[in-house]
């Protein structure tokens, strides 16, 4: 049973749908799956998430839908709030694979992407997303796509920072317990194994459940380490860093993209002022056009409330980069070619690509470039 407010959220965002990019009666329908947090802890990935989804299905809509093999179809953004449970996720999967035939779904959470992994092939659907865990592409399954780098990747240049700019010799890690902070435990304490700096502290948190971080922090502080490593989503780090602040902990921290519009929005500008972050695409400055024109011009024409974050930003790259697939394989059912064709239709226009991806390799882990910067008045600068 869902949550009153998980319901509310859901009838929100269809009533988004319906109002913004519904197909008409009759029209032939491409439908895209998207499963995700509309509800809980993580709900404010989800939430940005779906709006990238929906703002780019409305803007291929408006721009006279989209032709697949001699046929013209709209877009239509099929949801299922899975609270960010795996168990939910697959079958928000089934669901929409009943339901609407879905042959690819938008999953970004890699707890939940790792346990849909187990079914997606046997359904015939491609899942892709902004997944960190670096194993959902080093598994042979053929209908994955990470439109983002892994968190080994984020970890080794969050890490080399660090010890170049902060001259850390000792560090401290508070993660969420979840595949999302595990994965990036194992990731830190290689790369800072390398570094040959010293990890003092290792606490956890569960964002799910967790609001008071006061106990951690205190054993944190007590170590005197040279940086915190922190990684969970927006409420929970926003949360760490406020409270740490409380406790007088003035060691910077590094944060993970878990970390993004809606947790710098809770800690406001001045609390996370110098701390380290990797630069993304879709947050570098200046902004690139289409970062410039979604951020600008799509998301305030949609009304949403809520401020528009990276994570929407990298959906709407995604749906756009299917539907280009789409058109290459000649079909809009069949996920095997629709994965096959998706090498040939990245990067985006320059009108569209509001991610930076360069390519996808065979395995479906996506190419591209990326800096460590430090936050300055709000905005995450890269480090020279």
């Amino acid at each position: 049973m869902k949550s009153k407010k998980g319901v509310a959220v859901i009838f929100c965002a269809w009533v988004i749908f319906f109002i913004f990019q519904g197909p008409a009666a009759g029209e032939d329908v491409i439908n895209l799956g998207f499963t995700g947090p509309l509800t809980g802890p993580a709900a404010a990935i989800g939430i940005d998430s779906l709006h990238g989804n929906l703002i780019a299905a409305k803007e291929i809509n408006d721009e006279g839908g989209v032709v697949v093999a001699g046929k013209k179809y709209k877009v239509s953004i099929q949801t299922y709030d899975d609270e960010g449970v795996a168990a939910k996720a697959v079958a928000g999967m089934q669901r929409l694979k009943d339901k609407y035939e879905v042959p690819v779904i938008n999953q970004n959470i890699s707890g939940s992407l790792m346990a849909m992994l187990e079914r997606n092939e046997k359904m015939g659907i491609l899942l892709i997303g902004f997944f960190k865990i670096p194993d959902a592409t080093k598994r042979g399954n053929k209908l994955v796509l990470r439109n983002q780098q892994t968190i080994n990747e984020d970890a080794l240049g969050l890490a080399k920072e660090t010890v170049r700019i902060l001259k850390a010799k000792t560090y401290a890690m508070i993660s969420d317990v979840g595949d999302y902070g595990k994965t990036s435990v194992k990731a830190y304490q290689q790369a800072f194994e390398k570094l040959e700096v010293k990890m003092v502290a290792n606490e956890w948190l569960d964002g799910r459940t967790q609001t008071d971080f006061r106990g951690q922090l205190t054993k944190i502080k007590a170590t005197k380490p040279d940086v915190i490593m922190v990684t969970a989503y927006d409420e929970a780090t926003a949360g760490v860093i406020k409270q740490a602040h409380e406790l007088g902990i003035k060691t910077p921290f590094a944060v993970s993209t878990g970390f993004s519009a809606a947790g710098e929005k809770l800690t406001g500008p001045d609390l996370i002022e110098g701390y380290l972050r990797r630069v993304e695409f879709t947050n570098s400055r200046p902004m690139p056009p289409a970062v410039a024109r979604y951020r600008t011009q799509l998301y305030p024409a949609m009304g949403y409330k809520e401020p528009a974050g990276g994570f929407g930003v990298n959906c709407y790259a995604s749906v756009h980069i299917i539907v280009r697939a789409m058109q290459k394989a000649g079909t809009t059912t069949d996920a095997l070619k629709i994965r096959q064709a998706v090498p040939l239709v990245v990067p985006l226009e320059e009108k569209y690509d509001s991610t930076g991806l360069k390519t996808f390799a065979e395995d479906g882990e996506g190419i591209m470039t990326a800096q460590i910067g430090r936050y300055r008045k709000g905005i995450v600068v890269p480090m020279k």
